[in-house]
């Protein structure tokens, strides 16, 4: 082990990736019961699934009779077994905790599982490279923004049909009114009431 090694677990899938984990006492158990070192709320993981124990080279792990079984790279663990930099520890089907030794002069480059791995380290995006100003100083020309049109709107239009409707009401209940009240005196034989009617021998008799 090297002087001023560091240890820790890095979460490479199920709840919380990337989330790490400082190995920094003897015995580490984890589970999904909150009492164990290290939480992991997930139905596969059993609620004390595995115990890591510290050695003189570093740190081994033991199952703890899980339901779904503790893995190192994708073998089963029946008994304690070591662990070296870079296994993948499954704890059943869904979570991945990645080991890493650290040293205590510089972080290591390469994240666990190597160049083939899918937890291989992803390359830093570089920017766009700068387009150079052209010659003799001159600007870019502008852009051209597009120019919208307007939508027309025809008030003059909607009033006037506001207008022809209003007028076809009105001349409706006109007529409405003149068949009721036709209607009213010939019912009640009105007639001779009406004052231009009275001159009339056909409709009033004395």
């Amino acid at each position: 082990m090297q002087p001023g090694a560091r240890f820790r677990l890095v979460v490479r899938r199920g709840p919380q990736p990337n989330q790490q984990h400082e190995l920094n006492r003897d015995t580490i158990t984890i589970g999904r019961d909150i009492t164990n070192d290290i939480v992991v709320n997930d139905p596969e993981v059993s609620r004390h699934h595995a115990r890591l124990v510290r050695t003189s080279a570093g740190f081994e792990i033991e199952d703890l009779r899980s339901t779904n079984g503790t893995f190192i790279n994708r073998h089963r663990v029946t008994t304690p077994q070591p662990l070296s930099n870079g296994d993948l520890i499954g704890l059943g089907e869904t979570v991945t905790l990645a080991y890493e030794v650290v040293s205590g002069k510089a972080e290591p480059t390469v994240v666990a599982g190597g160049a083939g791995s899918p937890y291989a380290q992803q390359p830093i995006p570089q920017p766009a490279p700068q387009v150079p100003p052209p010659p003799g100083g001159m600007p870019y020309p502008p852009q051209q923004q597009p120019v919208y049109a307007a939508p027309i709107q025809d008030s003059g239009g909607e009033r006037n049909r506001w207008i022809i409707i209003g007028c076809a009401g009105l001349t409706l209940i006109f007529c409405c009114v003149l068949v009721a009240a036709a209607i009213i005196i010939d019912q009640q034989n009105l007639y001779c009431d009406i004052p231009i009617m009275q001159n009339i021998e056909f409709f009033c008799v004395p």
